[in-house]
Parts: structure tokens; sequence; C-alpha cells
């Protein structure tokens, strides 16, 4: 059996312990991390599904995302902050622990920011395409700071609910550096909630 192939029946196994003891956050956790190895893993993704649909969860997140916004308030741009507020309680990606999201990697990208912050808050969408191309240009104009950039925009997609583009710049980057395993599984995660979006139980 090769490396890869065991470590996913090792972190399979490790997943199913973790369901067993209703321990729902390491058991998801696993999940992400076998979906690093494998995206088209159907096992990992079945018990992904298993996890956001238990019952004591479900009605936490359903009560922590009706203090968002108005739960009668049913515009795209509403149900994406819904969203990405319930990625973002229940991802547990050690980088969103650092403290680098606000701070721009260059000037160009204020305008870039400020762009995402108005579609997230006010559905204001009709200018994503300019901060995708904002983004592009930075790239090209830093590409000593290519990786940086990429990171950011990647993590600016990710909290605003941007899944599918999220993972467009997170393949990029693997494009270029298989062996990132921040990269690898925060792309995971994105792939996982883009795809599921419309099953998860508490916004149905």
């Amino acid at each position: 059996m090769e490396p890869r192939t065991r470590t996913i029946a090792r972190l399979i196994k490790q997943a199913e312990h973790f369901i067993d003891h209703r321990d729902w956050d390491e058991a998801a956790v696993r999940c992400y991390q076998i979906l690093a190895l494998d995206h088209d893993n159907a096992a990992a993704q079945q018990k992904l599904r298993l996890i956001y649909l238990q019952r004591e969860l479900v009605e936490d997140m359903r009560q922590a995302v009706q203090r968002l916004a108005d739960p009668d308030d049913a515009s795209p741009h509403q149900y994406r902050r819904r969203l990405a507020f319930s990625y973002k309680v229940l991802s547990r990606w050690d980088g969103w622990l650092r403290d680098d999201q606000e701070q721009t990697p260059v000037d160009e990208l204020e305008e870039v920011a400020q762009i995402l912050n108005a579609a997230y808050l006010h559905g204001y969408d009709h200018q994503l395409l300019n901060a995708w191309n904002g983004y592009v240009e930075a790239c090209g104009r830093h590409a000593q700071r290519r990786r940086e950039i990429q990171w950011w925009m990647a993590k600016q997609y990710a909290q605003r609910g941007f899944f599918a583009d999220a993972v467009e710049v997170l393949t990029e980057m693997l494009a270029n550096d298989r062996d990132d395993p921040d990269a690898r599984y925060v792309l995971a995660e994105m792939r996982w909630w883009r795809d599921n979006a419309d099953s998860i139980a508490w916004l149905a």
C-alpha cells in the first residue's frame, strides 16, 4: 500500500473514532485532511455531511446565524453572509489564528478589499470582476510577493463566502507548489463548502 493510501486509511479510522466519541471538530479536521489528499474521497465527504447534520450543531448554528441578520431576508448576499459566517465558525484551520487578513500586502489591493467588503455587506456584486482584475494586476506587478498576495486573496474570498473564487486562487497556488499543506487543506475546505452549500441544514 502506497504512503498516501495508508495515510488516508489512518485518517478515516481517526475520523470514525472521533465521530463515535461525538468529537465533531476533530472528526471534521480529519475529513478535510483526507480531502486535501484525495478531493474525491466519498467516505470523507459523506462523513462531513453526517457531522454537519448533528442536531445540537444545527440548532446552535441556526440560532447563531439568526443573530447575524434578519432571518426573513432571503437576498443572495445575506445568504452568502450566513454561509461565510458558518464556515468561519466551523473551520479549524490554524491559519485563521494569524492576524494577517486586514493588512493588504500591497497598496493596490486596498480597492480590492473595499469591493469585496461592499459585496459581502451590501450585495454590491457588480464590481467583483474589477476585484479579480485588481488581484491579477497586483500579482503581475509584484511577482516577488505573488504568493503573499495569493494567500491574502484566498482568505478574503473564503471569509466572505466566495468559495468558488477561493478555489480558483488556491488551485493556482498549488499549481506552482504542490507541497503546501496549508493551501491543500484550505482548498479541501473551500471545495466542500462550495459543493455542499445548498445542503447546509441550518441555512435551509
